[in-house]
Protein backbone atom coordinates (compact mmCIF):
# COMPACT_ATOMS: atom_id res chain seq x y z
CA UNK A 1 0.00 0.00 0.00
CA UNK A 2 2.83 2.34 0.42
CA UNK A 3 3.36 4.62 -2.04
CA UNK A 4 0.52 3.70 -4.03
CA UNK A 5 -2.11 6.05 -5.79
CA UNK A 6 -5.73 5.81 -4.61
CA UNK A 7 -8.79 6.94 -5.66
CA UNK A 8 -11.36 8.31 -3.12
CA UNK A 9 -13.28 4.97 -1.84
CA UNK A 10 -10.32 3.21 -2.07
CA UNK A 11 -9.71 0.45 0.41
CA UNK A 12 -6.82 0.74 2.63
CA UNK A 13 -7.18 -1.93 4.93
CA UNK A 14 -8.58 -2.45 8.57
CA UNK A 15 -8.51 -0.50 11.73
CA UNK A 16 -6.35 -3.29 13.21
CA UNK A 17 -3.82 -2.76 10.85
CA UNK A 18 -4.24 0.79 11.31
CA UNK A 19 -5.03 4.09 12.71
CA UNK A 20 -7.20 6.38 10.22
CA UNK A 21 -5.06 9.80 9.46
CA UNK A 22 -5.08 12.79 7.12
CA UNK A 23 -8.01 11.47 4.42
CA UNK A 24 -8.55 8.12 5.49
CA UNK A 25 -12.23 7.43 6.82
CA UNK A 26 -13.15 4.67 8.93
CA UNK A 27 -15.95 2.60 7.98
CA UNK A 28 -17.39 -0.50 9.57
CA UNK A 29 -13.86 -0.99 10.82
CA UNK A 30 -12.08 -1.01 7.21
CA UNK A 31 -10.30 2.19 6.07
CA UNK A 32 -10.61 4.09 2.99
CA UNK A 33 -9.45 7.26 0.97
CA UNK A 34 -10.73 10.23 0.86
CA UNK A 35 -9.46 11.54 -1.82
CA UNK A 36 -7.02 11.13 -4.75
CA UNK A 37 -3.01 10.89 -3.85
CA UNK A 38 -0.64 8.72 -2.62
CA UNK A 39 -0.86 6.29 0.56
CA UNK A 40 2.00 6.70 3.23
CA UNK A 41 2.16 4.60 6.39
CA UNK A 42 3.63 5.93 9.58
CA UNK A 43 5.26 2.39 11.00
CA UNK A 44 6.44 4.05 14.25
CA UNK A 45 2.69 4.69 15.08
CA UNK A 46 0.78 2.30 12.50
CA UNK A 47 -1.18 5.35 11.03
CA UNK A 48 -1.74 5.18 7.51
CA UNK A 49 -2.55 9.23 5.17
CA UNK A 50 -3.37 10.02 2.42
CA UNK A 51 -0.99 12.81 0.71
CA UNK A 52 -3.03 14.18 -1.65
CA UNK A 53 -2.21 14.64 -5.22
CA UNK A 54 -4.32 18.06 -5.27
CA UNK A 55 -4.86 19.17 -1.94
CA UNK A 56 -7.53 21.61 -0.51
CA UNK A 57 -6.17 25.21 0.45
CA UNK A 58 -5.42 25.61 3.66
CA UNK A 59 -6.22 28.45 5.92
CA UNK A 60 -2.64 30.50 6.89
CA UNK A 61 -2.23 33.68 8.57
CA UNK A 62 -1.57 36.60 6.82
CA UNK A 63 -3.75 35.25 3.57
CA UNK A 64 -5.83 37.35 1.99
CA UNK A 65 -9.43 35.30 1.76
CA UNK A 66 -13.02 36.27 0.62
CA UNK A 67 -16.07 35.29 2.05
CA UNK A 68 -19.96 36.63 2.51
CA UNK A 69 -20.96 38.16 5.60
CA UNK A 70 -23.80 35.80 7.00
CA UNK A 71 -24.45 36.51 10.08
CA UNK A 72 -24.51 39.99 12.32
CA UNK A 73 -23.65 40.25 16.13
CA UNK A 74 -23.02 43.30 18.45
CA UNK A 75 -19.42 42.27 18.49
CA UNK A 76 -18.72 40.48 15.48
CA UNK A 77 -19.44 39.29 11.92
CA UNK A 78 -19.14 35.88 10.85
CA UNK A 79 -18.23 35.31 7.52
CA UNK A 80 -18.23 32.19 5.12
CA UNK A 81 -14.68 32.18 3.56
CA UNK A 82 -15.10 30.96 0.22
CA UNK A 83 -11.49 31.93 -1.69
CA UNK A 84 -8.18 32.31 -1.16
CA UNK A 85 -6.48 35.12 -3.12
CA UNK A 86 -4.18 33.73 -5.48
CA UNK A 87 -5.35 30.17 -5.24
CA UNK A 88 -6.40 28.39 -8.28
CA UNK A 89 -9.47 26.45 -6.18
CA UNK A 90 -12.10 27.51 -4.25
CA UNK A 91 -12.30 25.76 -0.49
CA UNK A 92 -14.89 23.63 -1.89
CA UNK A 93 -17.03 21.39 0.24
CA UNK A 94 -15.03 22.58 3.27
CA UNK A 95 -16.12 26.36 4.03
CA UNK A 96 -14.96 27.50 6.94
CA UNK A 97 -16.85 30.25 8.76
CA UNK A 98 -14.99 33.42 10.28
CA UNK A 99 -14.81 36.33 12.89
CA UNK A 100 -14.19 39.62 12.20
CA UNK A 101 -14.53 40.72 15.63
CA UNK A 102 -15.99 44.48 15.84
CA UNK A 103 -12.36 45.73 17.28
CA UNK A 104 -10.80 44.24 13.70
CA UNK A 105 -13.23 45.94 11.11
CA UNK A 106 -10.97 49.02 11.03
CA UNK A 107 -8.36 51.52 13.00
CA UNK A 108 -10.95 53.75 13.95
CA UNK A 109 -13.43 53.26 16.97
CA UNK A 110 -16.44 51.03 15.24
CA UNK A 111 -19.85 51.37 17.67
CA UNK A 112 -22.01 50.04 15.36
CA UNK A 113 -21.82 46.73 13.49
CA UNK A 114 -24.07 47.16 11.50
CA UNK A 115 -22.68 50.54 9.97
CA UNK A 116 -19.76 47.95 8.19
CA UNK A 117 -21.35 45.19 6.97
CA UNK A 118 -24.90 43.92 5.93
CA UNK A 119 -25.54 40.07 5.17
CA UNK A 120 -24.97 39.35 1.98
CA UNK A 121 -22.17 41.84 1.27
CA UNK A 122 -18.75 40.02 0.12
CA UNK A 123 -15.34 41.16 1.67
CA UNK A 124 -11.65 41.16 1.13
CA UNK A 125 -9.84 40.10 4.77
CA UNK A 126 -6.96 38.88 5.89
CA UNK A 127 -6.43 35.68 8.60
CA UNK A 128 -5.21 36.46 11.70
CA UNK A 129 -5.23 33.36 13.08
CA UNK A 130 -6.61 30.12 11.51
CA UNK A 131 -6.75 27.54 14.43
CA UNK A 132 -8.36 26.65 16.45
CA UNK A 133 -11.01 29.05 14.92
CA UNK A 134 -10.38 31.51 11.68
CA UNK A 135 -10.28 35.14 12.82
CA UNK A 136 -10.40 37.78 10.32
CA UNK A 137 -9.68 41.44 9.85
CA UNK A 138 -10.42 44.57 7.41
CA UNK A 139 -8.28 46.48 9.21
CA UNK A 140 -6.37 47.85 6.36
CA UNK A 141 -7.40 50.06 3.63
CA UNK A 142 -7.27 47.91 0.93
CA UNK A 143 -9.52 45.56 3.10
CA UNK A 144 -13.06 45.49 3.37
CA UNK A 145 -16.43 45.23 1.17
CA UNK A 146 -15.71 44.71 -2.36
CA UNK A 147 -19.53 43.73 -3.12
CA UNK A 148 -22.68 45.10 -1.36
CA UNK A 149 -26.79 45.38 -2.40
CA UNK A 150 -28.88 48.06 -1.56
CA UNK A 151 -31.23 47.03 1.21
CA UNK A 152 -33.93 48.38 0.00
CA UNK A 153 -34.44 47.35 -3.94
CA UNK A 154 -31.33 44.79 -4.07
CA UNK A 155 -29.55 46.47 -7.06
CA UNK A 156 -25.74 46.50 -6.31
CA UNK A 157 -24.42 49.67 -4.90
CA UNK A 158 -21.46 51.94 -6.59
CA UNK A 159 -19.19 53.84 -4.44
CA UNK A 160 -19.13 57.23 -4.71
CA UNK A 161 -16.37 59.24 -2.49
CA UNK A 162 -17.01 57.39 0.75
CA UNK A 163 -20.17 56.23 0.48
CA UNK A 164 -22.65 53.85 -1.57
CA UNK A 165 -24.91 54.95 -3.49
CA UNK A 166 -28.18 53.03 -5.31
CA UNK A 167 -28.79 54.01 -8.41
CA UNK A 168 -32.51 52.52 -8.25
CA UNK A 169 -33.70 53.98 -5.66
CA UNK A 170 -31.12 56.79 -4.93
CA UNK A 171 -30.61 55.03 -1.49
CA UNK A 172 -27.60 56.16 0.33
CA UNK A 173 -25.93 53.53 2.94
CA UNK A 174 -22.57 53.19 4.89
CA UNK A 175 -20.36 50.11 4.81
CA UNK A 176 -16.06 49.30 5.35
CA UNK A 177 -15.20 49.41 1.81
CA UNK A 178 -12.20 48.30 0.41
CA UNK A 179 -10.70 50.82 -1.88
CA UNK A 180 -10.71 48.01 -4.17
CA UNK A 181 -14.42 48.49 -4.46
CA UNK A 182 -16.06 47.14 -7.13
CA UNK A 183 -12.97 46.66 -9.00
CA UNK A 184 -12.24 43.01 -8.32
CA UNK A 185 -13.82 40.13 -10.17
CA UNK A 186 -13.19 35.94 -8.95
CA UNK A 187 -14.54 33.17 -11.10
CA UNK A 188 -16.73 31.07 -8.33
CA UNK A 189 -18.40 28.10 -8.84
CA UNK A 190 -19.47 29.26 -12.23
CA UNK A 191 -20.37 32.43 -10.65
CA UNK A 192 -18.94 35.89 -10.42
CA UNK A 193 -18.22 37.86 -7.47
CA UNK A 194 -17.02 41.43 -6.98
CA UNK A 195 -17.91 42.07 -10.44
CA UNK A 196 -19.81 45.89 -11.49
Amino acid sequence: MEGKLVLPGDYLGNIEEFIPGHFVMEENGRLYSKVVGIAKIDKDNMTINIHPLNPVPELKPRQIVYGVVNELYTEFALVSVVWIENEKRAIVGSRQEGVIHISKIQQEYVDDIGKMFRIGDIVRARVIKSKPSLQLSTAEPELGVIKALCMKCRNQLIKRDNVLYCERCNRIETRKTSTLYGNIKIKLLDRDIGEN
